[in-house]
């Protein structure tokens, strides 16, 4: 199994440059991988915008790292149309496997996830955590009379469920599949912003296996130097 983190944006990129010259990255990363057990995962898979510092520094940090079995770094020389077009940039390196994507920029604190776990006792295509939460700026489930997740919602509070920003795919090749479909559908991904949740979207439309399991762990979105401010 390995885990992606499509991080090629301009606002990333910036952010942890202002980290290395306040001499923050370090304790960055160090809180943002806390939420997972690394040494579970194959291969730890980082994409972001070329640029030097931030390499140099990427690759000494998971090379010293004494969880991090294997690592890949990809670099992009512009900005994508959203999160979801740069982790199909990795699709050489994921396609048919156990996939984790999630995010750097946001800090997972609670009970850590055994996604192995998840793997190889329960019958699924997707596993999307879920927690109690209020911000409008997260992403929200919709469930039927049921309790059956029918929809996700992107900044849009229509529960108090929301999504904790970590997509467990049983193989990337079906990930991949249903983007291409999304990129069929509306001729691209230049007219609009998509998000993971899209994809999540069609693959409860077509009828797969979603799993939405309630979590008592915390999300702290990291996008600026003072967030990381507040939580040290």
């Amino acid at each position: 199994m390995k885990i992606i983190f499509p991080q090629a944006t301009q606002d990333f990129t910036q952010l942890l440059l202002q980290m290395l010259e306040k001499s923050m990255a370090q304790i960055f990363l160090d809180k943002s991988f806390e939420g997972y057990e690394l040494e579970r995962f194959d291969k730890i898979i980082i994409v972001v915008l070329k640029n030097k510092e931030i390499e140099r520094f990427l690759n000494e940090y998971l090379r010293k790292h004494d969880q991090i079995r294997d690592f890949e770094i990809i670099t992009l020389t512009k900005e994508t149309s959203g999160a979801i077009c740069t982790t199909l940039m990795a699709i050489s390196s994921l396609k048919n496997q156990p996939v984790v994507i999630s995010a750097l920029d946001q800090i997972i604190e609670g009970t850590k996830i055994d996604f192995n776990q998840i793997i190889y006792d329960d019958d699924f295509d997707v596993v999307v955590p879920t927690f109690f939460s209020k911000d409008s700026t997260l992403c929200f489930t919709l469930k039927d009379d049921e309790g059956s997740v029918i929809q996700l919602f992107e900044k849009k509070p229509v529960s108090n469920d929301a999504v904790l920003g970590i997509y467990l795919v049983r193989n990337f090749t079906d990930f991949y599949k249903n983007c291409y479909e999304l990129l069929i559908k509306y001729k691209g991904f230049k007219d609009r912003l998509f998000y993971t949740s899209d994809v999540i979207n069609n693959y409860i439309g077509k009828g797969y296996k979603c799993e939405f399991p309630i979590t008592t762990t915390k999300y702290l979105k990291i996008r600026s130097i003072q967030d990381m401010d507040n939580i040290l």
